[in-house]
């Protein structure tokens, strides 16, 4: 029903904000302005969804589920929204104390300011700056002055230039005003601190509830993908082994590899061929031979990723009446990987994946053996092979293998 409706929700702002308040806590911490920020906007956006997802229960019922289940985050998010402005910044209103620190300090730089601007409108201090816009050095308000006219400015020299003809001096009129303001501005940070912290502590309480609410998503948001994906590249849900119509094992109708349909939508392929693929019923092991480029590579990789696509919940390219098992593990020993830092040869590599497939496999893990017995002597290498399969086959393992090993 999702993929016929062509409606989509807007899932814009949602995110991973279990992961940050994971790392906040870790830390010891309060969150940032931008995870407070995201936080925000994931609390937002699943305001959205639910509303979107309540007005569309008779044409979604399954979808609408999802929405009816959500937990109800808003009184968190109001919290934010109380004390935090749009990008993240503390407002004045988040508490009483931080008010009224903010309004002292607004009085004190009003002051500081009025003072330096009638000091500088003194003939005798105006010929003395060598520039007569004031400048910060430390947090405080400063004059540059000058070196032979310091004692026109009386104040605090806070710096001296580079080249050592100006001094950086603090007027003595705005000392005191000025350590205030540094007061205030100490308590200022204390009281955000403070502020970030108790919401962290908040947003850490509901953190069970944010979890299942971006669950909830999570389930959403992977149906929404699955709807434009069976619709870009003609995709549907398979067949489960026990559904009616379906065979035993693995069966492949007209199944084709999404990235060659997507290499068919850039342009850059002119058609992509269709494999029928079965893994089933009297037999466990299927082996297939042939020359190079005729596909042999392609049809595990098909195999693998139709059983991974289907195991996520995702449909797959293929005709009507496919089946695919929902595969417990893969085992896949695809291509030559010789890993020249282990002073592994490209047999030793395939030997080393075969080994870690086989302490693993069980009969509900689908194996993909890519040239199997190549990279050696091939008497060798076809015993050695043999063996593999034959050690598969006990298990029960399906099993998929290409080989030039007649």
């Amino acid at each position: 029903p999702l993929a016929r409706s062509g409606a989509t929700p807007n899932l814009a702002g949602i995110s991973d904000v279990v992961a940050t308040l994971d790392a906040a806590r870790a830390a010891g911490r309060a969150l940032e302005d931008e995870g407070f920020v995201g936080l925000r906007d994931h609390l937002e956006a699943q305001e959205r969804v639910v509303d979107w997802l309540r007005g569309r229960q008779g044409e979604l019922p399954a979808c609408a589920d999802l929405g009816r289940g959500m937990p109800d985050l808003a009184p968190l998010r109001k919290r934010i929204e109380a004390c935090l402005d749009e990008q993240g910044v503390v407002l004045d209103e988040a508490s009483p104390l931080l008010a009224r620190i903010r309004r002292e300090m607004g009085d004190l730089t009003k002051k500081i300011d009025g003072a330096v601007r009638a000091l500088v409108a003194k003939s005798a201090v105006k010929a003395a700056l060598a520039d007569p816009n004031p400048r910060r050095r430390g947090g405080r308000i400063v004059l540059s002055v000058r070196t032979g006219n310091a004692g026109k400015v009386p104040g605090i020299v806070h710096d001296r230039s580079n080249t050592g003809e100006t001094l950086f001096i603090e007027p003595r009129e705005i000392v005191l005003p000025g350590n205030r303001l540094a007061e205030l501005s100490s308590e200022e940070r204390r009281e955000i601190e403070r502020i970030l912290l108790e919401l962290t502590r908040a947003a850490l309480a509901e953190r069970a509830r944010i979890e299942a609410a971006c669950s909830r998503l999570a389930r959403l948001e992977l149906a929404l993908v699955a709807a434009s994906f069976a619709a870009e590249t003609g995709g549907r849900v398979p067949l489960l082994p026990g559904d009616p119509g379906a065979t035993r094992g693995l069966l492949l109708r007209s199944a084709r590899h999404p990235l060659l349909l997507e290499e068919l939508r850039q342009g850059r392929l002119r058609e992509v061929v269709p494999i029928d693929l079965r893994l089933s019923g009297d037999f466990d092991v299927l082996v297939i031979t042939g020359p190079n480029t005729g596909g042999k590579t392609l049809a595990l990789k098909t195999a693998g990723i139709a059983a991974l696509l289907v195991r996520c919940g995702m449909p797959f390219p293929c005709a009507e009446g496919s089946t695919i098992p929902l595969y417990d593990g893969i085992v896949a020993d695809i291509g030559d990987e010789q890993e020249i830092r282990q002073s592994l040869s490209t047999f030793s590599s395939h030997l080393s994946r075969v080994r870690d497939g086989i302490a693993r496999a069980t009969e509900k893990t689908l194996v993909l053996l890519d040239e199997l017995g190549a990279g050696t002597d091939p008497d060798e290498g076809a015993a050695l092979s043999e063996a593999v399969l034959e050690l598969f086959l006990e298990r029960g393992s399906p099993t998929l293998a290409t080989t030039h090993i007649g």
